[in-house]
């Protein structure tokens, strides 16, 4: 199969590409701004490198594929605020951009990477499921939920294949260390360099978790299965803050210092995503613990002290 992965020299692409290579029966193609931060390119993927509003060049980047898995995003959170606008320009036009090449193209499956906790905001409930109430806190959810929609349209008016992944917190390998993009490694890198681990609120903000690799591995075994619809994909397992911390202390073996800070307004404090449906979809699922995939993402961490 010709795949093109946009945003694969992500942290989430990178390990796509891994996955997708196993068998030697997919062609992999990327395209992004720039190539992958933590490692050199593969010689076995086709490489494209623009921007995202590049009409022209993601038309070419498009030509001869079979799927597009769609990772790219130009804001989190915590910047998606600051200027809607270029927010809406980066996110939702370019991917009405993407969605537009494809169905001119025949391309008929589109795998959408969108968000968990910010698509579905602070709500009251202790885990939740795909069909619980949208109301995000910041313009990045806001955009991905309006993406979901413009897919699902695509799907009525001209019949294009889709799946939707709401992903919890994927942590691991080649994870930058940015706190806005993954707490596990930002803690773990600030532990390499000896730094103190900053902690917005109180450290009991409990949230959802999954191992990179088994997160590929679930995200590819839906599309191999060919199952269509939008799926919560996370571990169903909520752990706080302050666990984590004891839990790289003890991989670390060091006793870090903790330095709590006041809550941010754009973070959804609490969530737990119902993986239910995806169960049902792939079977049982065997999770790797936070302690291993902790220990996974130390022993990385320090290749790159």
């Amino acid at each position: 199969m010709n795949i093109l992965i946009i945003g694969g020299n992500g942290f989430i692409g990178s390990h796509l590409i891994d996955h997708l290579l196993l068998d030697g029966k997919n062609k992999v193609r990327v395209f992004d701004i720039s190539q992958e931060r933590f490692r050199e390119p593969l010689k076995n993927v086709d490489y494209r490198f623009s921007r995202l509003d590049s009409v022209a060049d993601l038309y070419e980047a498009m030509l001869g594929i079979d799927i597009v898995y769609h990772l790219a995003t130009t804001s989190v959170p915590s910047t998606s605020n600051v200027d809607q606008v270029a927010d809406v320009q980066g996110n939702l036009v370019t991917s009405l951009h993407i969605l537009g090449l494809m169905n001119r193209l025949g391309i008929r499956k589109i795998v959408y990477l969108s968000s968990g906790g910010a698509v579905y905001g602070n709500i009251d409930q202790d885990i939740i499921g795909e069909d619980a109430p949208i109301n995000p806190i910041s313009s990045y959810g806001i955009v991905k939920a309006t993406v979901e929609h413009y897919i699902r349209l695509y799907n009525r008016l001209y019949g294009m294949d889709y799946l939707i992944v709401r992903p919890s917190n994927p942590y691991g390998p080649r994870q930058g260390h940015f706190i806005a993009q993954g707490v596990i490694s930002t803690f773990l890198r600030k532990a390499a360099m000896g730094e103190n681990l900053s902690v917005y609120g109180d450290g009991s903000a409990t949230k959802d978790y999954i191992y990179i690799g088994d997160f590929v591995s679930i995200l590819c075994k839906l599309v191999d299965m060919n199952i269509q619809g939008t799926f919560n994909l996370g571990s169903g397992i909520g752990t706080d803050i302050n666990e984590i911390i004891s839990c790289i202390n003890t991989v670390t073996e060091f006793t870090n210092t903790v330095v709590f800070t006041p809550q941010k307004s754009y973070d959804v404090q609490n969530f737990i995503l119902d993986i239910a449906k995806l169960k049902t979809a792939v079977g049982e699922i065997e999770f790797t613990s936070l302690h291993k995939g902790i220990s996974n993402t130390w022993d990385w961490v320090k290749t790159i002290k």
